[in-house]
């Protein structure tokens, strides 16, 4: 069966911001996008991505993150052993749910064989030598019928630290050039190094997702860029 256009270039987006990390030397191991058919359900995942179920069980946090990284179940793993996990699926055209998650490193890794190269990399240290208190960061979209409920359980939402009800009403559903982005630009620019400019364009938007209610509170906003064409056939709910 012929894959969607909408699940289609949401992998295409995820194999083109993965492959500028690469380049700009950021990212130090991945895993490219894979395209999987469920009945009609197309999902957008990762190898390893069927170890992501570990995050939803009561472990410590050191140990989760040993458990996802031994297991490769991630995107991307950023010099500093930061892990990025970008999941989607959709009915068709359409988003059904999308699981976006930024897990930072707890410890810093061992150098690897060569320290000396690594004491004189000018572009690890200045990453390393940050100071982070290291807690993840996910981003949830759930279209499906009976999930959302108003400011509750915003339809799109931040969840800080895996806190349970932590979630922060979001305006839309974010690309993997949009999370990306996020990700980048707070956790990583440097005083000599912005990396957000090496990105690649952006592909595509989702729609508004965001209730009046919602947005009357505390909430993030996905910026709706000009000239840039929504994805699919919107969203469920």
């Amino acid at each position: 069966m012929t894959a969607p256009g909408a699940p289609l270039l949401i992998k295409d987006d995820i194999y083109e911001v993965t492959s500028s990390l690469l380049r700009t030397g950021i990212c130090d191991d991945q895993n490219f996008p894979v395209l999987k058919d469920s009945g009609g359900v197309w999902e957008v995942v990762f190898d390893g991505a069927e170890y992501v179920s570990i995050a939803l069980g009561e472990i410590e946090y050191s140990k989760l993150y040993a458990e996802l990284s031994d297991k490769r179940s991630y995107n991307v793993r950023l010099i500093d052993g930061g892990l990025i996990q970008l999941m989607y699926r959709f009915d068709g055209e359409t988003l059904l749910q999308h699981r976006l998650a930024f897990y930072p490193s707890p410890t810093l890794r061992p150098f690897r064989d060569d320290e000396d190269a690594y004491m004189t990399d000018e572009l690890y240290l200045e990453i390393v030598n940050r100071r982070i208190v290291p807690f993840p960061i996910r981003f949830d979209f759930d279209g499906r019928e009976g999930v959302h409920v108003d400011v509750e359980h915003p339809r799109s939402h931040l969840t800080l630290g895996d806190v349970k009800n932590c979630r922060i009403p979001v305006s839309a559903p974010m690309t993997p050039r949009w999370f990306i982005e996020f990700v980048i630009r707070n956790f990583y620019r440097t005083p000599k190094r912005d990396f957000v400019g090496d990105l690649p364009r952006h592909r595509g938007r989702f729609s508004s997702t965001i209730t009046a209610n919602e947005e009357s509170l505390i909430h993030l906003s996905v910026p709706a860029l000009e000239g840039v064409d929504a994805i699919g056939g919107g969203t469920h709910g």
